[in-house]
Order: C-alpha cells, then structure tokens, then sequence
C-alpha cells in the first residue's frame, strides 16, 4: 500500500464558524475511519489541508471534497508517494490564522490573500506543507 500525502487549496462558499466546525467533526469522523490523518489551515475565507494515507482512500476523500458544496475554487497543489507521515498524530489537526500570523508569513500571505489563479502560478507545494508543518507544531487537537 502506498502511503499518499495531498496538498490542496480551496475557497469556503460560507465562511460562517458553524460551517468549518461542520467540516472539521465531517473530516474528523471520516478520516478516522479510513486511517487519514492530516492538517487544516483556514483565514479569510481560505482553506489550505494536507491528507495522509492510503492512495485510495485519499483519492476518495479528496473526490468527495471536489464535490462538496461548501468547497470552491479546489486546486490540488501536491499528490505524492511519502515514505511517513508528518501528521500522524491527528485525525485533522486545525489552525485557525489571525491576520498578524498571515501578515507574518509570505507564504501564508500568498495562499490566504491571493486568489485561486495567483495561488496555482505562485504558490510551490513545498512551501505550502513546509507552512502546515510550522503552524501545525505544538497545536493541540483544537475542537
């Protein structure tokens, strides 16, 4: 089984604390029973998620993704063959950024200010896991 980390951008339809709340207990819930784990950044309206696991079920949980309506504008940023995972503690791992922490970050700035055109020609994939893995580092389970 080969072990698949996807990185991915997507725009909130409602950006409403209920609405992420929704996503977070969904992909919690889901992700723990196909054995994904992962991290999700969110700030203005933005989402920025990384997914670990099997391939299929990766594939499947990003599929389902594509097609929720709360999602718009996806763009897959990375899907590769990883050797461990880097969030394997979390079912989903979430981050919440204040404008001072985006301020503060090119990288952030450039996924959570721009738009999703900019974002698919300027943002490299590496950096965008590179800004999970710093953001995520010593984040509790956040409810």
């Amino acid at each position: 089984m080969a072990l698949i980390q996807l990185v991915y951008t997507s725009s909130l339809v409602n950006n409403a604390p209920e609405v992420m709340a929704d996503i977070l207990q969904t992909a919690r819930s889901i992700n723990k029973l196909r054995k994904i784990t992962g991290m999700l950044l969110c700030a203005n309206g933005g989402i920025l998620q990384v997914l670990e696991g099997d391939d299929a079920d990766v594939s499947k949980t990003y599929r389902s993704i594509e097609f929720d309506e709360r999602h718009d504008d996806i763009f897959l940023l990375s899907k590769a063959e990883v050797a461990e995972r880097q969030f394997a503690t979390w079912d989903m791992g979430f981050r919440h950024l204040t404008e001072t922490e985006i301020s503060n970050s090119a990288i952030a700035a450039e996924v959570f200010n721009a738009n999703r055109t900019e974002i698919a020609n300027r943002v490299k994939p590496g950096a965008a896991l590179t800004m999970l893995v710093l953001f995520g580092e010593g984040v509790e389970m956040l409810e």
